[in-house]
């Protein structure tokens, strides 16, 4: 299918001019009508995948809960970043307020406008792969990225997918920066007026989204930009002037917007959120939870590992354009028949055998980087006259390679993975197995074979991991919150949290008066599920909220505000450095003191809260109110 073929020169009737026709990437013409059923194996594959995770997909504790309190509070008028803090730009929490205030407040609301956005990223990511590769290759990236990252679990944290995510941002982020690319492709053979505009645009709301897709998003228009100026595409005055306009346009909007409560200067940095937070805080690399998201942790350790496991998947991919040569070089119809059994028998054995798909992540970066070299030789010193599909593609592997760059020593299709690894995910199988033969000279026998050979090497890879999600998935049986706030989480026997936060909402709901409720040290799920809205900013009580000596400010604040109530909970926080919350200054010490001076116990269930081991939560009321408080039963 994807092939590097140059366009045919047709014949004009004015021979100097010779016209340049593009040539619709071939398929080696079986998919072509196939392309129908196609979509429908895919909508199989969607529908199979969202109901065997129908409301499983939301941890019962961390991040989700932080997604659903944000835009409930901002429903009711408050300001994000003054009143809720949040680390990200302001667009999703705005745009969540918005469908809160139109349908009303529930996470089956935010769910089902995510289903949308999911839908917009799978149709995007379909038109994308097609564009740069052809039909074939656009089935297999739909077919890996709804069967690996859209709805699974790898983790017992749940959120690391498209309908629940820890933050929607993630989501937001990756339809724009996949609408980015189709733009891109675009405007770097026309850089008109309106396609400036809109590739400028699509950038600067990614402005007001997420690092990772900042990043992204800017060496993509760069390499659009210089592909561009190299091919003679270069924008007039007038449409760099549009681009422009369009980047600055979303952050401007909000910084009116937030200009209405503040002064400019902070409105304007408020609407900077999303690249302020990255730029001008230590956070990512001092925390030590994020370095060992980068890979930091352990640095040289981790680089081994990643060389080892990209060396090892070369040598796989190798290994199928072996059996791929052998197959060109073999007329005889057995003798293909032969090696191609041994090529099923051989790779499949090595997929199911010896390759610990977990670790799949740690190669994606080299590969796409090496991928990414490829491309970029071809589109800048090959450049092949006629054909569109090479910008593309290489403006596909650098936003992958980008957007692993938050994991890139610590690469992985889990966690954060379900966006940040998903192009790369994608990207590696298709150009493996249908542009590498082409790549090598490859015949119609040599094609078949790296086909049949790669789908021998990924598949049993991909039911393994569909395996290991499905199983975490089918453990989700404990129902937690009503109505469109129901979801599943693990039942006391495989992790009691659920249970705590059902037993905690259902106590609180006594409660009918407002009432306010901090809990220590996380908790903003127990705050929307209980509808207490906690009356200070921080959404953690713990890592940069309380470090450096913050921790004095967080207790000043609460003593302003005065909670009613006060939640602690149990959360293991040993890998940022807490083996106790509260057992010393910067690692709650300072709020604990401040509860134990002004609180009484109230309700408890289960241990103590403040061992991660004893799996307990306790409610305490604030000693000046209680009687005020008790009245509200």
């Amino acid at each position: 299918m994807p092939s590097t073929q140059v366009s045919r020169r047709l014949a004009r009737r004015e021979p100097k001019k010779a016209a340049v026709e593009h040539v619709e990437p071939s398929t080696g013409g079986w998919f072509d009508w196939a392309e129908y059923p196609g979509w429908a194996l895919l909508a199989l594959l969607a529908f199979f995948f969202l109901s065997t995770s129908w409301r499983k997909w939301p941890d019962a504790l961390i991040d989700f809960g932080h997604d659903l309190y944000i835009p409930w509070r901002l429903a009711q008028g408050k300001l994000l970043y003054r009143d809720v803090n949040d680390i990200y730009g302001p667009l999703s929490q705005y745009v969540n307020a918005a469908l809160f205030r139109l349908f009303g407040t529930g996470m089956m609301v935010l769910v089902r406008a995510n289903l949308v956005v999911f839908a917009g990223i799978l149709i995007a990511t379909y038109a994308l792969f097609r564009h740069a590769w052809g039909k074939l290759a656009a089935f297999f990236a739909a077919a890996i990225f709804l069967s690996v990252f859209a709805f699974a679990q790898y983790l017992a944290t749940g959120n690391y997918n498209y309908a629940a995510p820890y933050s929607h941002e993630a989501t937001h982020g990756m339809l724009v920066l996949l609408l980015l690319l189709l733009a891109l492709a675009r405007w770097a053979r026309k850089p008109d007026l309106q396609g400036s505009f809109v590739a400028g645009f699509l950038l600067g709301i990614e402005l007001v989204l997420k690092p990772e897709f900042i990043l992204a998003g800017a060496v993509i228009t760069l390499a659009a930009a210089a592909a561009g100026w190299r091919s003679g595409q270069r924008p007039a005055a007038a449409a760099a002037g549009a681009w422009a306009a369009g980047l600055l346009l979303p952050t401007l909007a909000f910084a009116i917007w937030f200009s209405l409560y503040l002064p400019f200067p902070e409105a304007l940095a408020d609407a900077s959120r999303a690249w302020l937070n990255a730029t001008s805080t230590s956070r990512f690399t001092a925390d030590p939870v994020q370095a060992s998201f980068l890979g930091l942790d352990h640095t040289g350790q981790n680089l081994w590992q990643h060389v080892a496991v990209t060396l090892f998947a070369a040598f796989a991919i190798a290994l199928v354009c072996g059996f791929a040569w052998l197959a060109e070089k073999r007329r005889s119809f057995g003798e293909q028949i032969l090696i191609g059994a041994a090529a099923v028998v051989a790779l499949g054995w090595l997929a199911s055998a010896v390759i610990d798909w977990n670790l799949a992540g740690r190669c994606l970066l080299g590969l796409t980087l090496g991928y990414a070299a490829l491309a970029g030789w071809s589109l800048f010193r090959r450049r092949p006259a006629g054909d569109t599909r090479v910008a593309p593609r290489f403006l596909i592997a650098l936003a992958a390679a980008a957007l692993m760059a938050r994991m890139f020593l610590n690469g992985r299709i889990y966690h954060y993975g379900f966006y940040q690894a998903a192009l790369a995910g994608m990207l590696i199988p298709v150009a493996a197995m249908l542009e590498l033969p082409v790549w090598l000279g490859f015949g119609k026998r040599g094609k078949t074979m790296a086909l049949l050979g790669g789908l021998a090497l990924f598949v049993p890879g991909i039911v393994a991991l569909v395996s290991e999600s499905q199983y975490m998935l089918s453990l989700k049986t404990l129902p937690v919150g009503r109505g469109d706030d129901q979801f599943y989480t693990f039942p006391r026997e495989v992790e009691p949290t659920g249970e705590l936060l059902n037993a905690t909402t259902e106590w609180l709901e006594q409660f009918r008066t407002p009432q306010t409720l901090v809990v220590l040290p996380e908790g903003e799920m127990i705050n929307y599920l209980a509808r207490m809205p906690n009356p200070v900013a921080p959404f953690v009580f713990y890592t940069a909220t309380t470090a450096e000596g913050r921790g004095a400010q967080v207790v000043a604040d609460l003593d302003r505000q005065k909670p009613a109530w006060v939640a602690i909970i149990s959360r293991d926080l040993r890998e940022y450095g807490i083996e106790r919350y509260g057992e010393a200054p910067g690692k709650g010490g300072e709020i604990m003191q401040w509860v134990n001076d002004h609180y009484v116990e109230a309700f408890s269930v289960g241990g103590d809260p403040l061992d991660y081991r004893q799996h307990g939560v306790v409610i305490l009321r604030r000693t000046d109110a209680a009687r005020n408080a008790t009245s509200g039963r």
